[in-house]
């Protein structure tokens, strides 16, 4: 005879650094969590100078990931490998937020971390930490970073 526990959806509160990866660990892509937002018009440019990208969020969606889903480059360098995946630890998908900063979910501690070290300059942020769009979001809403801000 085996046991079995289950815990009501309701309990389960997942963090930000969860939300960043691209499949739910242990869960099935219809439990995602889906936050019903008005669409935000987010533009990235590289600090290189390169072609900027845009695209729009219609959900509530870590940065990190919108990024990577427009082919943008993040990191550079070693960091490409070296990265901690969207959980906060390495400091290394920072973007220097131009435009919309009141779009973006408040700092997390990882981040309130970083700016302690010093590490995380006035307007930056660790695209793996925060949240574009939500119910908040006015209609119309423009976000613009750059990627890859030089340290």
């Amino acid at each position: 005879m085996s046991l079995s526990i289950a815990s009501p959806a309701s309990a389960v509160r997942p963090s930000i650094a969860c939300l960043s990866r691209r499949r739910p660990v242990g869960r099935s892509s219809r439990s995602q969590l889906r936050v019903e937002a008005a669409s935000v018009k987010v533009t990235i440019t590289p600090s290189d100078g390169g072609e900027s990208i845009t695209t729009t969020v219609d959900t509530a969606s870590v940065l990190r990931t919108v990024i990577l889903d427009t082919g943008a480059q993040l990191y550079g360098g070693m960091d490409r490998l070296m990265n901690c995946g969207g959980m906060g630890n390495c400091g290394t998908c920072l973007v220097d937020v131009v435009e919309g900063a009141d779009l973006l979910s408040e700092q997390t501690e990882a981040e309130l971390r970083k700016v302690k070290a010093g590490k995380l300059k006035e307007g930056w942020r660790m695209s793996c930490q925060c949240l574009v769009g939500g119910d908040a979001a006015p209609e119309g809403a423009e976000l613009s970073v750059v990627v890859r801000p030089k340290k």
